[in-house]
């Protein structure tokens, strides 16, 4: 692995000026000099000029039968499959890995590592059985031990995993991945206080599990007065801590329809401090996230003391000394008949020394039967469970492998070309960053003398045109599945028949920092969508057969959902094709006016917005976010006379900007990880590392909590339903279209079957140098399919 390559540069083509960014592969791709290579182009291309069946040439150039071309439009970000959250890395891992169960041609799933399952009839319990012949690349075995270390992996909150939420299927996986539950390292004294001389009250029997409800001390730093004690007939409450924007703290309290907000009083707050935690007086839903009333006393000896819900208190000064704990039997049983689920409203039990718990991976449920052999438990009826295990959050790392690089303090250097290990079909060959990634067969994998493309070039050019025209001189085979066609040219391109489409499990939308103003107003966020005309940016701007959305879930999604949306339109009652959610400039006026912003209209200019701040929109390099920038820019200044500056940054500094949340406005959208709603659901809950905004609801989470525990498909449907419609009220994220992808793949290339998941993995494909005999379409070799599944 790791060598290095250099291919002879191909003949001169029509190429169009590429992006500077692009200008190295092109000029090396092309071995000329810039001077030369402009002056080659300096009569330009145009698509609209050019004949034929197809578009570009069909003729492969001498290039060898077994290699395949490829863009991938970007760098990766990670080619740890435990860590990647993006298509780009993704598309690059779901070739050097490989799960218990694997994307077919058609991204349906089939056998992976696994050749065979079991499982109980309301999907709780399963348990797959490995295959014998399954190999990482070095040689060695894949092992039960390796997917069960990789989950653990991903639920540590040590690894900072963006994909977490995908395994939390896993019985217990979000509260161990949330640092909450912890296990007893011996006999644990449990006391009334935090105090190391409380009196002890319980015990806790060595690997006990316990629910850690806060730590003491805490810290206090805010101007709202404490409660005496904890509020009765609350439902849920709202906190936003005063941040560096200006905007202050706001504490919410909601009963039913009424909510109460409790100002600030400087004289009747606690004074800053580090405070002791004395009990638990009450559970609360605190934006969105289940938490508990607690009273605190300050450690100054003042005395001073009150109620503030967990949501309000921060770290202390100094690490915690004890814990506030519940215990917690609801462990995984691997048993049906021995399960036990958690309690609603878990009480306090008391305070233990904060050394005498630790992480223990043990209360997740999954675990190792023997090498061959891995069980899980689930947290809930989880039906998609093989399109989840397809999926690269799911797939095997090695521990051996990684740890070392962890010692050392370089944990993801493992990923290096000469460090890595992998257990996909391929394998890494070389690398060049920004500009080509090279992989060969796995020379230990089983399909190793079934494939048929022997060598893969993933090329890293960002441009659309310039992809566009590589495709079109024959240095590419297929556009790529993170490319996409420049729009301008989609209406000419469809006519050829290398042009292929299909409706796309995405969607497409722009998300709101809900935690800064003008963005904190519900109204204004509503006035922004109901002032874009999505349909005219579907069909003006992006061209590609994009369906205009008014909520966040493609209609088209599985688990039951499309047949329930259709069952919804057949009787009229669909809720999202109303004035309330569809383009509706007036309506929207009229909520900017509502919100401080009154909209009048200026003879000369138009609308204007009177005391609305510019809104600054930020989205990564790319001439398709680009041009639907603009022209949302344009319609909100027409419709509402709303200024927006744009801002572009490539891919990795967007998504460093977005994590720290430097943002007003950001491109971005949501690729399926599985087939189900509940993968949309995901970004949008208070403790989803996806969910951007800063929005959260309570009732939003309970809805999907008792939605994704519901075995009947039906009645689930319903709830994911009605959660949306909470989105499409609140706008944290704006809709704008659910993906419909376009591209373009050469006649030659067979096995290649374009799917609503995007997922074309090259080892299905081939290259059928006789393609004008029009030979089936067949992949490389027939797929796996698991049988049907055993009982668990």
């Amino acid at each position: 692995m790791g060598t290095f390559y250099t291919e002879a540069p191909p003949r001169l083509r029509c190429f169009q000026w590429p992006a500077s960014g692009d200008s190295p592969w092109l000029v090396r791709l092309l071995g000329v000099t810039a001077a030369t290579f402009g002056l080659a182009l300096a009569a330009g291309c145009s698509v609209k000029d050019e004949k034929g069946e197809y578009f570009g040439t069909t003729d492969r150039a001498g290039k060898d039968v077994h290699t395949f071309y490829v863009n991938n439009s970007t760098e990766p970000e990670y080619v740890d499959p435990g860590k990647a959250h993006d298509t780009a890395s993704s598309k690059i891992i779901n070739h050097l890995f490989e799960g218990l169960a694997a994307y077919g041609p058609d991204s349906s799933p089939v056998a992976g590592v696994a050749s065979r399952y079991d499982r109980t009839p309301d999907n709780l319990y399963f348990r797959f059985h490995l295959r014998d012949d399954a190999k990482w690349n070095d040689g060695k075995a894949v092992t039960a031990h390796d997917f069960e270390y990789a989950w653990e992996r991903v639920l540590d909150p040590k690894t900072a995993s963006q994909s977490s939420t995908n395994l939390y299927f896993l019985k217990n996986g979000e509260l161990f991945n949330q640092g909450k539950l912890l296990v007893a390292k011996g006999k644990t004294a449990v006391r009334e206080g935090p105090a190391a001389d409380a009196k002890e009250v319980a015990s806790l029997d060595a690997g006990a599990a316990a629910l850690v409800l806060t730590r003491s001390p805490v810290g206090v730093k805010t101007t709202i007065p404490p409660f005496p004690e904890a509020p009765k007939g609350l439902e849920s409450i709202a906190y936003d801590a005063a941040n560096e924007k200006g905007t202050g703290e706001n504490l919410q309290l909601f009963t039913g329809a009424d909510k109460q907000v409790r100002a600030a009083e400087p004289g009747q707050a606690l004074p800053s401090g580090d405070y002791d935690v004395l009990g638990a007086r009450g559970a609360v839903s605190c934006n969105g996230d289940k938490t508990y009333y607690f009273e605190v006393v300050a450690r100054d000896g003042s005395g001073r003391r009150g109620v503030l819900p967990g949501c309000m208190l921060g770290p202390s000064s100094t690490p915690p000394s004890a814990l506030l704990v519940a215990k917690w039997d609801a462990v995984p049983t691997f048993d049906a008949k021995r399960r036990v689920d958690p309690p609603e409203d878990p009480q306090a039990l008391g305070f233990v020394d904060a050394g005498a718990l630790g992480s223990d991976p043990s209360v997740v449920g999954v675990r190792v039967v023997d090498e061959r052999t891995l069980e899980i438990e689930a947290e809930f009826p989880t039906p998609y469970i093989l399109d989840t295990l397809s999926h690269a959050t799911s797939y095997p790392v090695r521990r051996d492998i990684i740890e070392p690089f962890e010692a050392k303090g370089e944990p993801d250097m493992w990923t290096r070309p000469e460090s890595i290990v992998t257990n996909g079909p391929y394998e890494i060959d070389a690398w060049k960053f920004r500009y080509e990634i090279r992989m060969r067969r796995n020379p230990h994998h089983r399909h190793h003398d079934k494939l048929k493309i022997h060598n893969i070039v993933w090329m890293c050019v960002e441009s659309y045109v310039s992809s566009m025209n590589l495709y079109k001189s024959g240095e590419l085979d297929y556009i790529g599945d993170n490319g996409s066609l420049p729009p301008p040219y989609k209406p000419v391109l469809r006519e050829r028949k290398d042009y292929k489409a299909a409706p796309y499990l995405g969607t497409y939308w722009y998300e709101f920092n809900t935690k800064v103003k003008p963005l904190d107003d519900v109204r204004v966020r509503k006035a922004l969508n109901l002032a874009l005309d999505k349909a005219q940016l579907t069909e003006k701007v992006t061209r590609g057969g994009e369906r205009a959305a008014t909520h966040v879930v493609p209609p088209f999604m599985g688990g039951g959902y499309s047949e329930h949306v259709e069952a919804l339109k057949a009787k009229g009652a669909d809720p999202f094709e109303t004035p309330e959610y569809s383009f509706n400039p007036e309506l929207a006026r009229e909520l900017l006016g509502q919100a401080g912003y009154k909209v009048v209209l200026d003879p000369e200019d138009g609308y204007r917005a009177e005391g609305m701040p510019a809104i600054e929109l930020l989205y990564n390099t790319s001439e398709g976010h680009r041009a639907l920038a603009v022209a949302i820019q344009a319609m909100w200044k027409n419709h509402l006379g709303v200024a927006v500056q744009l801002r572009n940054e490539e891919w990795h500094v967007m998504l460093k900007n977005v994590r720290d949340r430097n943002f007003q406005v950001v491109r971005f959208g949501w690729i399926a990880d599985y087939d189900h709603p509940q993968t949309f659901m995901d970004t949008f809950m208070a403790k989803s590392p996806n969910n951007r905004t800063g929005w959260s609801s309570t009732e939003f989470e309970g809805l999907i909590h008792k939605a994704r525990r519901t075995a009947d498909t039906t009645e689930s449907m319903k709830l994911y339903r009605q959660a949306e419609k909470i989105l499409a009220d609140e706008v944290p994220k704006l809709p704008l279209y659910f993906y419909a992808k376009s591209t373009l793949v050469k006649p030659h290339v067979k096995g290649f079957f374009f799917n609503r998941r995007n997922e074309q993995l090259v080892h299905w494909m081939w290259i059928d140098e006789d393609w004008k005999t029009e030979k089936p379409n067949e992949p490389a070799f027939p797929p796996e399919t698991f049988p049907a599944p055993g009982a668990f």
